[in-house]
This record gives structure tokens, C-alpha cells and sequence, in this order.
């Protein structure tokens, strides 16, 4: 199963905003409606928790920066999903990560202390945010292990797959600029299997190497997709 649709299963059955103010009317009567396009900021990494956020529409990717100085990106949040509910829940008030927006959002943002608040006196709102992050925890855990057992190619077609989803621009052709030390760090394979998993899909004409830099357009992108749904990694 696709380790994205497994973070949302729960989410997309029940997101909505009839479902909101069905299970916290409190909640949904004084949210305020927000609108972020692709490519901006919900939520910045350790800055202070001001606001929960109830995901109508759209999709962000969870991402972290380690002390290595590499940037990961751990999940997808889409329709239906809540927004800090780790800080507030965990008390610490402290945005977890950061999340880029992937797709145009629209959401219900919550004042923090109003969402805490509706934690502790309504068991419905706070089993769906519960069963949020175990859904979310899961699916994790799920995709950590299956990633494992994954050969190299197949690592490095899904980490093209999904930067080609975040940067893809009006030309449909996407440049990937970091270093391959640094994505081979990410996807947690060694420079030289990446190296020839680049050379495989290169001769394959999945992808095109201009300057040392990976570059991929549409065709190409298809190809990787049809690549990754034949064996089963999308």
C-alpha cells in the first residue's frame, strides 16, 4: 500500500469542514479561514505554537532540518489533517517542524489555547486528534521499514518522484541543486549507489544530466512514475 494514502486513510474519510463542526462546534465557530499558495510556510520549524490548523484542502509536506545540516522530508499532510497537534498535546509549544506547502492550502486556523482547551473537555474531538497521530505514527513507522529492504534504484526513483512534485514550475522541467552527497544522505543510501542508480535511469532516458545536476520534465517524470507504479513503490 502507498505509505501516503496510509498517513491519510483516516484523515480524507473524515476531513471536512461539516465533520469540524460536527465534532467541535466551539471550535469551528471561532476558526478563522486561511489561504496559503504552493511553495509558502504554515508552520516554521522552533518558533513558538500560536495557532492550531485544520486542513480543508490542499497538501504540505512535513519537513526537518538535523544537525547535519540536511533537510528531511518525513510525510504529506492533506485534507482533514490537524496542524501542532504533537505541541500541544506533548505541552511544549514548539513547532516540531516545518510545512511547505505542496498544493494551494485552505484552513481553519484554531487559537492555541482554545484547540488545548477542547482537548481536555471533548473526548470525540480529542479521539479523532489522537487517532491522527497514531494514524500518522504507523504509517511512519510502516514506510521506515519498508525503506529498509528497498535497493537503491527504487530509493532514488521516489526521492526524484517527490522533488519533482514540490519544485515543478511553469516550464515543467525541474532542476534538482543539492549535491549528491546530500541527497545520497537523505534517501540514507551511499554517493557511489547513487551514482549508479543516477547512470542507470540517465541511460534510460528518465532523467537528463545537464552540468553534473539532475534534471527531469514531464516525460521524464511520467517515466519515473510508471517506473515506481510497476514495481510498486507509488
Amino acid at each position: 500500500m502507498d505509505t501516503t494514502d496510509m498517513d491519510n486513510r483516516f484523515t480524507e474519510q473524515c476531513g471536512g469542514e461539516e465533520f469540524l463542526r460536527r465534532i467541535s462546534k466551539r471550535i469551528y465557530e471561532n476558526a478563522l479561514p486561511v489561504h496559503v499558495k504552493k511553495g509558502g510556510i504554515l508552520i516554521q520549524k522552533g518558533e513558538k505554537t500560536q495557532y492550531a490548523y485544520y486542513v480543508i484542502s490542499g497538501a504540505m509536506y512535513v519537513r526537518s532540518e538535523f544537525l547535519d545540516g540536511n533537510i528531511y522530508q518525513f510525510s504529506v499532510l492533506k485534507k482533514g489533517s490537524i496542524v501542532s497537534d504533537i505541541e500541544v498535546l506533548s505541552g511544549t509549544f514548539i513547532n516540531a517542524a516545518t510545512l511547505v506547502v505542496a498544493e494551494d492550502v485552505s484552513a481553519l486556523r484554531i487559537p492555541v489555547k482554545l484547540f488545548a482547551e477542547e482537548l481536555k473537555t471533548n473526548i470525540d474531538f480529542l479521539y479523532y486528534v489522537s487517532s491522527q497521530i497514531a494514524s500518522k505514527m504507523h504509517a511512519s513507522s510502516y514506510d521506515r521499514g519498508q525503506n529498509l529492504f528497498k535497493r537503491g534504484i527504487q530509493k532514488t526513483v521516489i526521492y526524484l518522484i517527490s522533488s519533482y512534485e514540490k519544485d515543478e514550475d511553469e516550464n515543467e522541467i525541474v532542476k534538482i541543486k543539492k549535491t549528491r552527497p546530500v541527497i545520497a544522505s537523505e534517501i540514507g543510501i551511499s554517493v557511489e549507489t547513487l551514482n549508479r542508480a543516477v547512470k542507470f535511469l540517465k541511460n534510460q532516458n528518465q532523467i537528463t544530466i545537464i552540468r553534473g545536476k539532475i534534471t527531469i520534465n514531464e516525460t521524464q517524470f511520467q517515466g519515473l512514475i510508471d517506473f515506481a507504479e510497476k514495481d510498486a513503490l507509488y
